[in-house]
């Protein structure tokens, strides 16, 4: 027998109170929440979304939220937090097998780029809605945008000291290529003319050509760096019908 906590937690609906919503496990309850207030945050704005709605659009009641997040922030927050955690562990995890810096970046890049376009609301909403936050959690989320850099503008010395790239100025070099990749976010479309795998292969090709890496040795690095397209092809049917309802942008 649930308690009235587990109900809330669920969002489950008071005994007599018809329309509202069917019983949900707690963590399906978090997850919708966290879906709705990203489509909301995306569509509309942080300021622009209310918790009422992001009930609605989550189908469950508001107490919900609040169990889960004690404010509008704090679930911003959750979000951010989560996108640059899944972020970073999918770098790292393509970077770790690699010894050698242009293989490393390149690994980085195109895990980059492949994440971006498979999670273009997220992406948008943590990128932009930083703007929303109040200075600590601000400067805590800049911190962490700051050390992903970090680890980009370390590669590139570390390929410099090696000689496969010769960057004007590595500070730079990283600025541009971060942009440049993380730019795929606002066009990328999933039923495009190119899959996001083969977006990743010209951003490694770009990215390793602007460094002046030596043009003979950039398709076997491109080759040595291709994940499992298969994987990557099954999320980009999956999420086919939500990007193309919820983002505006992008190229076929």
């Amino acid at each position: 027998m649930s308690t009235k906590e587990d109900d809330v937690a669920s969002g489950r609906a008071e005994s007599g109170s018809g329309g509202q919503p069917q019983p949900r496990r707690g963590i399906d309850t978090r997850s919708a929440i966290s879906a709705a207030a990203t489509g909301l945050f995306f569509k509309v704005g942080f300021h622009a979304a209310t918790m009422k709605a992001i009930g609605e659009a989550a189908n469950v009641q508001a107490a919900a939220i609040y169990y889960w997040y004690p404010s509008k922030e704090a679930l911003l927050v959750h979000l951010q937090d989560d996108f640059m955690n899944q972020l970073t562990e999918s770098v790292e995890s393509a970077v770790a097998p690699h010894d050698r810096a242009a293989y490393r970046l390149a690994a980085a890049v195109r895990a980059h780029v492949v994440f971006h376009a498979l999670h273009q609301q997220e992406a948008f909403v943590t990128d932009s809605e930083i703007r929303a936050l109040t200075p600590e959690p601000r400067q805590k989320l800049i911190s962490r945008r700051d050390a992903y850099q970090q680890f980009f503008y370390d590669m590139i010395l570390d390929g410099v000291d090696e000689g496969d790239f010769s960057p004007t100025d590595p500070r730079v070099a990283t600025f541009a290529i971060l942009l440049q990749c993380t730019g795929v976010s606002l066009w990328f479309k999933t039923a495009g003319a190119m899959t996001a795998s083969e977006v990743a292969d010209s951003h490694v090709d770009l990215v390793l050509g602007s460094l002046h890496t030596d043009l003979a040795l950039i398709p076997a690095i491109i080759e040595a760096v291709r994940g499992d397209d298969a994987t990557e092809a099954t999320q980009q049917v999956n999420r086919d019908s939500s990007n193309s309802s919820g983002a505006s942008h992008g190229i076929s």
